[in-house]
């Protein structure tokens, strides 16, 4: 198998598990979901407005704004 199709693989199996943490540029955190529900909502969004999906992803590259992604088990640090 192919080492990306295994990453995948392993990422899609623990995606219920997995959090997702969008951070300010000073390290506040914004939103925290489960990446299984940050997929979704992903998608639904590229295929419903993809122009303002893509203005909102255009807006956070130039605020600086972070995505993590959270392995089962880990509390990231709070600040």
């Amino acid at each position: 198998m192919h080492p990306v199709h295994e990453h995948f693989s392993d990422l899609l199996a623990s995606a219920s598990e997995r959090t997702v943490t969008i951070s300010t540029a000073d390290g506040h955190p914004l939103i925290k979901a489960k990446l299984l529900h940050a997929a979704a909502v992903a998608a639904a969004g590229v295929i419903i407005a993809p122009r303002l999906t893509a203005a909102a992803t255009l807006g956070a590259l130039l605020k600086g704004v972070t995505l993590s992604l959270d392995e089962p088990g880990d509390e990231p640090a709070t600040a």
